[in-house]
């Protein structure tokens, strides 16, 4: 056997062993039938693996980072691919059509980029960062660098770049379905976001990312201070330029069970219960009004922070479920009121001693 043979046929294996091992927790009930071999018989290929990045593509991430960097198709194309189904409703309630998606998880590219903090900066972590889309034709889409980071893998924000429509049987009159609003290729990479229950974030032809820190109030808030020790059983609020006191009365009080709490950095912290006040109730007490359009910056009396935007806390399952913690295994936890988004893949947006809300419009 020739070397170039014996290695073509050792790279074909290992494809194949490949698709195996993806495709093993997905045999369920097949049991003992071997995945590959229903393939070939089948010709049931997965779509994820039948779509390649096109060649023209190119996408920049810049900003907040320790350098610019710039992806081509190829390189595109070497990060896992997903395939996911959307049904799409636009911003004024009008249906948009069924679509399947060939796509890039974005927290799989966030994760090959690292953040850089300006000069000088008050908090040294990018969880106070905003995450831009930009489209070649100038449009944005905004998002806070937590929403796409921490969160679990139900639903996450992907760039698409092959979109094909799901059609059902067509009738028995002939008649031809005209219900899905987009057809023919994608243009460029697309912005989907299937958490979402409309379109309002969704982007063609994203060209650019950018990794920023809005304009905040920093003159009214606590600089990160590592190690310090600190409780709270108050909250500050901010908006329009003024500050007031944040009330507990008339908020609606939430909990949870089996919270498995794992951080991005140090790993396992143990399996929770939890009580306090939902989030969402607390702010429509406070900020009559925001919502939404808005983006929402917690801080702790140490200066930890995370921003969220107001379409994650008030669109999505996840958000919803974001509490202000005063009761943690039955004890106040430590630091006093806590941010929980208990329903966060990684802790790391837990904000622990909760001094200070920021409501901010513009970003």
């Amino acid at each position: 056997m020739t070397g170039t043979k014996s290695m073509g046929q050792l790279k074909k294996f290992l494809i194949a062993a490949s698709l195996a091992a993806a495709a093993a927790p997905l045999c369920g009930c097949a049991g003992e039938k071997d995945y590959l071999t229903v393939m070939a018989v089948t010709g049931a290929t997965p779509q994820a693996l039948t779509e390649r990045v096109p060649a023209g593509t190119a996408l920049e991430v810049t900003g907040l980072t320790k350098r610019t960097y710039r992806f081509t198709g190829d390189a595109l194309n070497a990060l896992a691919p997903t395939c996911l189904r959307t049904r799409e409703v636009s911003p004024q309630g009008e249906f948009e059509g069924t679509y399947r998606y060939s796509a890039i998880s974005v927290v799989n590219l966030l994760e090959g980029i690292a953040p850089e903090n300006e000069k000088g900066a008050v908090f040294d972590r990018p969880l106070d960062m905003i995450v831009t889309f930009t489209g070649r034709d100038g449009k944005e889409a905004h998002f806070g660098y937590g929403e796409l980071t921490m969160v679990d893998d139900t639903c996450p924000p992907v760039l698409a770049f092959h979109r094909a429509e799901v059609r059902p049987s067509e009738g028995k009159d002939g008649t031809a379905y005209d219900k899905n609003r987009h057809r023919g290729a994608l243009k460029g990479l697309r912005l989907v976001c299937p958490a979402e229950p409309d379109t309002a974030r969704y982007l063609d032809d994203v060209v650019k990312i950018t990794l920023r820190r809005p304009s905040l109030p920093d003159a009214g808030l606590p600089a990160m201070k590592k190690g310090a020790r600190c409780s709270t059983d108050a909250i500050s609020g901010y908006r329009n330029g003024k500050w007031t006191a944040v009330s507990f009365n008339g908020v609606a009080r939430d909990s949870v069970r089996g919270w498995v709490r794992t951080g991005h950095g140090k790993g396992y912290k143990g399996i929770s219960s939890a009580e306090g006040f939902s989030l969402i109730s607390l702010i429509q007490k406070n900020f009559p009004g925001a919502g939404k359009d808005d983006y929402f910056l917690f801080v702790a009396c140490d200066g930890y922070r995370a921003i969220f935007s107001g379409r994650e806390l008030f669109t999505t399952g996840q958000g919803a479920r974001i509490m202000v913690i005063d009761r943690m295994d039955g004890k106040t936890p430590q630091g006093g009121l806590m941010l929980g988004p208990v329903a966060d893949y990684f802790v790391d947006r837990d904000v622990w001693g909760l001094s200070h809300i920021v409501v901010l419009d513009k970003i």
